[in-house]
């Protein structure tokens, strides 16, 4: 297993079965972002400090730039869209993907700082 699999499967990075957050749709916005406290297959902690996850700006942000340029590049150049309809529309896609964009920032963030560990 990979750190790719946690952040994509939005699994615990030290033994990749734990679920992340608590509830496994993204669009249930009254706890979209609710984490539990430490993964409940191996106890990792989850807040590792207060203010923890505000690093996971710097994760998501980059994910935002690459869904851009790749929009970007798809409706400019290859359908030739209306740069007014192209702004519409790529701030529409954004505003949809937030909630999938913030929970990949923050499965990231954690994996920079937690590794995992083969069970014995």
């Amino acid at each position: 297993m990979s750190k790719l699999y946690s952040v994509v499967r939005f699994k615990c990075p030290r033994c990749h079965k734990g679920d992340l957050f608590v509830n496994k749709n993204p669009y249930s916005f009254k706890n979209a972002m609710q984490m539990p406290d430490q993964c409940p297959v191996c106890n990792q902690d989850f807040q590792i400090e207060p203010g923890f996850y505000i690093g996971a700006l710097w994760t998501s942000f980059p994910i935002v730039i690459f869904i851009m340029a790749l929009l970007s590049v798809l409706l400019l150049i290859y359908f030739k869209m209306d740069l007014n309809w192209f702004f519409v529309t790529i701030t529409a896609i954004l505003f949809l993907l937030q909630p999938i964009i913030i929970r990949l920032g923050r499965a990231i963030w954690i994996n920079v700082f937690v590794d995992f560990e083969k069970e014995n």
